[in-house]
């Protein structure tokens, strides 16, 4: 190449540097008197931006490319003016090339062109906003583009400076970077996605291989490269462009902010790639992603959608800390230092700084790329940085709305296990009369008139029993200057029954089996269990597993164990009543289906989701072939099935059943009945969740006067719409009004119910949490003073709504992080049974 030929190519690529309207001052000064000079900078200059122009109708010449299945096979083709090389790499629809420029100046160059069998019109489309949205870029640590065209078939490339470079985070490791060093480079990083946010582009791919580091006269420079799959917050990109399908997954889930992972693609903006930077320091300085790449893609894609959008990681020096020896010391040396002062430097302000970046609350993050840096450059000169540790209420706030979803999901299958539960009686109930009707025609011990004579008998003895227990006193008359309460007259009905030796097992057993039932009506079922032990090891003994009357006992035990939280007891006995009626009456037995019912709710309280997914399906379409699609039975197993939906992250599965039920409630009970005005609150319920704010209000506003009118305005079931109503208020920011409803949900429920009814403990729960989300943390405090102790006494100290309540409390009192990072995003501080309760069917 001549000395004149170098002194244009090289003036050339320096008038590159200038925006267009900078660039005749160069040129005037670079060419001085040397007027052909200057026309041919000129014309390579004009050339060189009509090659950007993308324009379809300017189509390229002598293009021949054909890319076959091996990529390998188009080195050595020309592209019009570039000549490829060799093989660089490819993304998810694009293969990069090294080609040679021939004209109008020779140099190398990386080009990209669609993958074969990619050219589909939405990856197209994404194509051209990738090459529309570099042509856009103008910074020098963002790969510019330089040329674009087709191939003769149709298969879009472009063209971009070449950037020979490693990523990021392997310059950092293979060169031993401080974290001074690092943070450096880092900021050149935020700097470049800066200036891609004012030209309106989200980059939606911020990762270690799409951030190159190359030298420049010795010195590292961080060019960001493939906006592949950018998109553009002002305007449009191209007249093709094709907006992200709902539901398609886009991103790299290591680095994927929660929003990006919702899959809706309506409402990402620019804080989502803050979230990514966050992502990219916390590896820089810890060797480590927030949550493990491997471990993500193997959890599948629900799972790991799950993970990205609600468990909270370990803050860096945390992380940094469970490296085993070798790995510590390793990660240590990488950035030139020891293990002991690398969790010192990164310990405190770096800390934050990334846990300010990586909020799950997108609000908390930091509002642009800059203002990263920013706090960033303060920290390395020693001054105040904005990000700083949570305070005790803001991590309570944070614990509340991490497990937002699981307290209403815990809401929504207390609403349709309880139902559940009644419908399973009411079948047992079936069963038991056709059964009745079964053995008249069995050989008994006495004659069929003998039997009704001592049925007879045994009613009238309850009757009387229970008749006398109530006469001598009563629940809500004054005695020793209170008020007598239900279990005033229980427990010493329970007393009497034991100290009484001359009643007969048969009648003991009946009059243990009505006082149990009672209990757990109440909401007592600690106290039932004892009694409904003793009603089933009598029939055990005396009948055999099998009889009607000891299988009678198993439900009603395995039920109230349920509701205590002894779950293990409750599945193991809810199996054994499973088999027994596989045995006795086949698959597709209404008490079959019942045992089976019962076990997949079982399954639901005791976080095996998965397993009472799968029962449930398999009941659905027996249920509906046995009973009809519009039985009430059925419609139980599709509530149920909704609730276990919601736990598993399908919302939108959920919603889609509830309102199915929900229909049919309509059509077979009418609009009015207590269970389609249960299946009204599950459905707001659903639209809440998956952030329908504005219709649950609706739904919550035209049901709360129904649910008055048909029981009445202090009534459980309507209390209990009022406190599951009031998370939606809150969500949709009318906090004031939330707290309003959850004050007079409780000052109800306090009265009837009762202070230590379930349902109670719900709402002072409730009420707790919307205290904290506005910051009156003693009026929370408070509550979750009084609250613990009762649950702990109506619970048990081991049940689960008891220990996370506990932890709440706690994390309240100290504001401790690891306190919120031991609890799994399951955890609920509800208690059971805190939603709408299902009407009692006809025995």
């Amino acid at each position: 190449m001549s000395a004149h030929h170098q002194k244009v190519e090289s003036l050339f690529n320096e008038a590159l540097q200038y925006a267009p309207g900078q660039r005749s001052a160069f040129l005037a000064g670079a060419c001085g008197d040397d007027a052909e000079l200057r026309r041919q900078l000129e014309e390579l200059l004009k050339a060189e931006a009509a090659a950007g122009d993308f324009l379809p109708e300017a189509p390229q010449e002598a293009v021949t490319l054909r890319l076959a299945d091996t990529p390998d096979e188009a080195v050595g083709q020309t592209l019009g003016r570039y000549k490829l090389l060799e093989r660089l790499g490819e993304g998810g629809c694009g293969v990069v090339y090294v080609a040679e420029q021939t004209e109008p100046v020779r140099r190398r160059v990386a080009l990209k062109v669609i993958k074969l069998g990619m050219d589909t019109k939405q990856v197209v489309a994404r194509f051209e906003a990738e090459r529309q949205a570099l042509a856009m870029m103008d910074h020098p640590n963002i790969a510019r583009v330089l040329d674009a065209g087709a191939t003769e078939f149709g298969r879009p490339y472009f063209v971009m400076e070449l950037v020979r470079g490693i990523p990021i985070t392997h310059y950092c490791d293979q060169n031993n970077l401080a974290t001074r060093e690092r943070l450096d480079l880092f900021i050149k990083v935020c700097q470049a996605i800066q200036h891609a946010h004012q030209k309106g582009i989200i980059h939606r791919d911020i990762k270690p291989s799409n951030i190159l580091v190359t030298l420049s006269d010795g010195a590292p420079v961080p060019k960001v490269i493939d906006f592949g799959i950018a998109k553009a917050t002002e305007g449009r990109l191209t007249d093709n462009t094709v907006y992200t399908q709902l539901h398609q997954f886009i991103g790299t889930p290591a680095y994927m902010s929660p929003e990006q992972a919702e899959m809706t693609c309506m409402d990402i903006d620019t804080r989502s790639d803050i979230y990514s930077l966050g992502v990219l320091l916390y590896e820089l300085l810890s060797s480590r992603t927030p949550f493990d790449a491997r471990e993500l893609m193997a959890a599948g894609l629900d799972a790991m959608r799950k993970v990205i959008r609600e468990q909270e990681p370990a803050r860096p020096s945390t992380r940094l800390a469970t490296l085993q020896g070798d790995e510590l010391s390793t990660t240590a040396k990488r950035r030139s230092t020891e293990a002991p002062k690398l969790m010192l430097q990164i310990e405190g302000d770096l800390d934050w700084i990334v846990m300010k970046a990586i909020d799950k609350d997108r609000t908390r993050r930091y509002e642009t790329a800059n203002a990263f840096a920013q706090d960033i450059v303060r920290f390395l000169t020693d001054q105040p940085v904005t990000a700083t540790p949570p305070s005790a209420g803001y991590q309570f706030r944070k614990f509340a709305r991490r497990n937002k979803a699981a307290l209403r999901i815990a809401a929504v299958i207390a609403a349709v296990l309880v139902a559940a539960t009644a419908v399973s009686t009411w079948q047992a109930f079936r069963a038991t009369n056709a059964e009745k009707e079964t053995a008249k025609t069995l050989a008994q011990v006495t004659t069929e008139r003998d039997a009704k004579e001592e049925a007879r008998k045994d009613a009238e003895a309850t009757s009387k029993f229970m008749t006398d227990m109530f006469t001598r006193s009563q629940p809500g008359e004054k005695k020793g200057g209170r008020e007598v309460k239900v279990v005033d007259v229980l427990d010493p009905a329970v007393a009497a029954l034991e100290a009484n030796q001359d009643i007969p097992h048969a009648r003991r057993a009946k009059l243990q089996a009505t006082l149990g039932e009672t209990y757990r009506a109440l909401g007592m079922p600690k106290e039932a269990i004892p009694l409904q032990e003793k009603v089933r090891d009598y029939h055990l003994a005396t009948s055999g597993p099998e009889h009607l009357d000891t299988r009678g006992a198993m439900i009603s035990l395995a039920m109230s164990y349920n509701d205590a939280g002894r779950l293990p007891e409750a599945l193991k006995v809810g199996e054994e009543v499973l088999a027994l009626h596989r045995r006795l009456y086949g698959p597709e037995h209404p008490a079959t289906l019942s045992a089976l019912l019962n076990l997949s709710s079982y399954c639901a309280a005791a976080d095996r989701t998965n397993e009472a997914i799968k029962m449930m399906e398999e009941l659905l379409p027996l249920t509906r072939k046995v009973n009809g699609a519009e039985h009430r039975g059925t419609l139980t197993v599709m509530s149920n099935l909704a609730a276990c939906y919601h736990t598993a992250g399908r919302g939108g599965e959920a919603l889609k059943l509830l309102e199915e039920v929900l229909a049919l409630y309509r059509k077979v009970y009418g609009p009015e009945h207590p269970d389609t005005l249960r299946t009204i609150a599950n459905v707001a319920f659903g639209y809440s969740s998956v952030g329908r704010t504005g219709e649950a209000i609706k739904m919550f506003e035209a049901l709360l006067p129904l649910m008055r009118k048909v029981h009445g305005p202090e009534n459980p079931s309507t209390l209990k719409v009022m406190t599951l109503s009031a998370p939606s208020y809150s969500d949709a920011g009318r906090k004031d009004e939330a707290i309003k409803i959850l004050e007079e949900a409780l000052a109800l429920s306090r009265k009837a119910p009762g202070p230590e009814h379930p349902d109670t403990l719900t709402a002072m729960a409730s009420l707790a949490m919307s205290y904290s989300d506005v910051g009156r943390m003693d009026e929370a405090l408070k509550l979750l003073e009084e609250v613990v102790p009762l649950m702990r006494k109506v619970n048990g100290p081991e049940h689960q709504s008891t220990r996370i309540t506990e932890t709440v409390l706690q994390l309240t009192k100290t504001g401790s992080p690891a306190a919120a990072d031991s609890m799994p995003p399951s955890a609920s501080p509800v208690p059971a049974g805190s939603a709408i309760p299902a009407p009692t069917p006809p025995a």
